[in-house]
Formats: C-alpha cells, structure tokens, sequence
C-alpha cells in the first residue's frame, strides 16, 4: 500500500476536549497515520544493531529540523536557502522559528515548486528562504550528475524507526538522528527508487534501510571523490502487493534533484561546488587471529591531521564503494580502528571528508 506520509503534529489542537471527541479525534488520527503518511525516517535491518545506524548530530550541521524535531528536514544547500519536500513546505508558515547548528533563524520566504500539487507525488521540491545567513555551517552541494542507478545513496533522516521484518506499523520515535545506506535501482523523471532488501539477499548493504514516518525532505546522499552531495529528497514509500510499507521488498522513493536543476537555479545562484579533495589514504592493515587460525579482527591505522574528519569505505568490486565507518576525527597523528573480520570483506580505502 502506498504511503503519503504527513505526520501532522498537536501545537495547534485546544486542550480543553469533550471526552468523546477526543475519542473520535484519536480514532481518526490512527487511521490517518496508518493509510496517508508522507514523511520519513529509518526502517533498519533486523539483524543489526540499532547502534550501527545511530550518527551524531554534529556530523549533519547541514540538516535542519523544520516543523519540529522528527517531522520533517531540510538540508543548507546556500547560506540563505533550506532544500526540502514541498509537501513539507506547505505546512509552514513565513515566520516560523528554525534552529541551525545551535543558532537561532526563521523562515523568511517559501518557495514551491510551480507544478506541485496536494494530491500527486510528481514535483515535491521546495526551498525555504531564510531570515538570516547562515554564517556557521557549510552549505551542501546538488547532484547535478545522471548516473544514479548502480550507485550507494546514504539518507539521514530523524523519526520513527523500526526493523524491516514490523515495518513503517511497529515504528517509534526515539528523536535520534539515524542514517542507512541502499542501492539505487531505478530513476525517472521525478525519482530516485530504492529496493530494501533482505538480510542473505546479494545486493544488500551493510547497513541497509529505508524511509518511514517523521522525517520527509531528509536528504539522498551521493559520496564523489569524498564530497557529499544531495541527490535526492525523501518524499514516500509504497509496497508491493502483501508488503506494507517500511518492510522487507519495500520500495522507497526520493525526489531526484538532478531533474529540477533547472527551475533551482533559476531561484538560487548557487556556491561553487566544492574542489576535488586528494584521493585516499594507504592504510596499515594487520589481522589477528582465533586459536583456530581463523581471522578474528582486521587492524586499521592511518596518519591523520589533529581536527580533520575521515571516513572509511569498503567495495567488493572497486566501483560501488559503501561507508563503513564516517566522522572519525583526527586527534593524534594516526588514527586505529578494528573491525571483526568477517564482516569486511573485499576493499577498503579511508577518505577525507
């Protein structure tokens, strides 16, 4: 069943009810959460760790929490700009207070896409003009690429969550940032779609996941020569026949930046993007091994510069390279990390963020 995920929020709804309508008030919000939401979060793999996908808020100073903490983001794409969904756009309000990296702003103007509409998915896009430049964060480039299909795209996104066994109905909110990585398997004219896959199926990832409830507009991030760029905005979800939402054999979808390029630069002169960084560290690898001669643990070490951020990569094939480990911050001249050998298989190659 498809999803149209709006998680409306209770800031406006009086106090003061009569018991039964608060009944019938709460009878029809279930049935609107479980049949028209549209924004999104993490689904995660149900033989990981929760911790595995959890990321601090000080990696992603970019993302902007909009209507309130786990519904809805957008992400710094110009110092005086917020890239986001336009059905999360149309549910605020010039004025309404924002908070970017820890300082306080507003929104100033609201910007639709021309050809969206309530009640179709085609064109969800928007930006969000701010009171204030933003003078503190770094603002995060677009994908202005076509090669999406084939290629890893990383979401970050804060709301529900749950495993793709329960699905998008089991989820909670926790208010933690989560991220999840997938493979893009098809795009067109509006959309990027990803599959979420099984565990033991060939073309999952190591931390596989897809979008549900609280955090629609969080961004699609592809990784080139180190540079994270917003490929897509996280817009709905639908399963195939017997599937609900959020589960394994999912389908989720993200507005494909690449395609609207043309009406958002004729919005916002956008900064340069950012040069190439060096290409990757050589790394030190050493093992350690079980009694029964078996590889146990695979030992990392790496110079780094004291304040810099690095991250790690793993590939099987030298083409579709996947995070395995981001944010490392250089604080002595080498950094050292394990990883239980059996789940890094293939290549690795650390990287300067």
């Amino acid at each position: 069943m498809k999803s149209h995920r709006v998680l409306k929020m209770f800031n406006t709804i009086p106090r003061k009810f009569l018991l039964e309508y608060l009944i019938v008030y709460a009878v029809l919000l279930s049935l609107v959460l479980t049949t028209i939401q549209q924004t999104e979060a993490i689904i995660i793999r149900d033989d990981r760790d929760d911790a595995d996908y959890i990321v601090k808020d000080a990696d992603y100073p970019a993302l902007v929490d909009l209507i309130e903490k786990g519904d809805c983001i957008g992400t710094l794409v110009h110092e005086s700009f917020l890239l986001t969904v336009a059905h999360c756009a149309a549910d605020m309000d010039e004025g309404d207070p924002l908070v970017i990296n820890k300082t306080p702003n507003s929104v100033s103007k609201i910007i639709l896409h021309p050809k969206w509409k309530k009640r179709r998915d085609e064109y969800d896009i928007a930006l969000l003009r701010l009171n204030k430049p933003v003078k503190n964060v770094t603002p995060l480039p677009i994908y202005r690429g076509s090669d999406e299909v084939g290629n890893s795209i990383t979401l970050v996104g804060r709301g529900v969550t749950a495993n793709g066994l329960r699905g998008e109905r089991g989820a909670k909110n926790d208010g933690k940032l989560r991220k999840c990585t997938n493979i893009v398997t098809k795009v067109d004219d509006h959309f990027i779609e990803i599959l979420f896959e099984r565990p033991g199926e060939d073309d999952i990832t190591e931390i596989e996941g897809v979008g549900a409830a609280g955090d629609s507009g969080c961004p699609a991030f592809m990784r080139i020569d180190s540079v994270r760029y917003i490929a897509g905005l996280n817009s709905w979800g639908d399963g195939p026949k017997e599937i609900k939402v959020g589960q394994y054999g999912a389908y989720d979808y993200q507005t494909r930046v690449s395609r609207y390029l043309e009406w958002l630069d004729s919005v916002v002169k956008f900064p340069d993007p950012p040069s190439k960084k060096t290409g990757a560290l050589v790394p030190s690898i050493r093992t350690t091994h079980l009694p029964s001669g078996s590889m146990d643990q695979l030992l990392l070490s790496f110079s780094a510069e004291n304040g810099k951020s690095y991250a790690i990569e793993k590939s099987s094939n030298l083409l579709i390279w996947e995070v395995l480990e981001s944010g490392i911050t250089g604080k002595d001249s080498r950094i050292e990390k394990s990883y239980p050998a059996a789940g890094v298989r293939g290549f690795l190659r650390i990287l300067e963020e």
